[in-house]
């Protein structure tokens, strides 16, 4: 299963690879997959080197990003689920039927935030 590395992991990276360690001594020593251990490595090395804090603040703000991007397709989907005469729980069941890695008070602060933008129908 998929965890994203911490802070920490970053610096144990970074002071094995000072150590002289390969990647896949890195990968057992921390219990991670070598392609965890490659992918970081390569995503977050610049002209000197591999930098912990540096690569910490890239994936803080890859994640809002993405996060960013996640929220305005949400928030198109319920546009559109709007235009199609859907109110709020109709919406609801169909968010959570067809989009089940959002849970209920994820959906609920996207439908909170449409709501403030939108006048949606409520149900009746």
């Amino acid at each position: 299963m998929y965890k994203q590395l911490t802070e920490e992991n970053r610096l144990q990276i970074w002071a094995l690879r000072k150590e002289g360690k390969n990647q896949s001594q890195i990968s057992k020593i921390l219990n991670i997959h070598r392609s965890t251990v490659s992918r970081e490595l390569a995503r977050n090395s610049g002209p000197y080197g591999y930098e912990p804090h540096l690569a910490n603040k890239m994936a803080r703000y890859r994640k809002q990003f993405h996060q960013q991007v996640a929220e305005k397709q949400y928030e198109e989907l319920l546009g559109k689920l709007h235009q199609m005469g859907l109110n709020k729980e109709e919406c609801q069941r169909f968010i959570l039927h067809y989009h089940p890695e959002l849970d209920m008070d994820q959906l609920n602060q996207l439908l909170a935030a449409y709501e403030k933008r939108q006048l949606m129908p409520e149900v009746g």
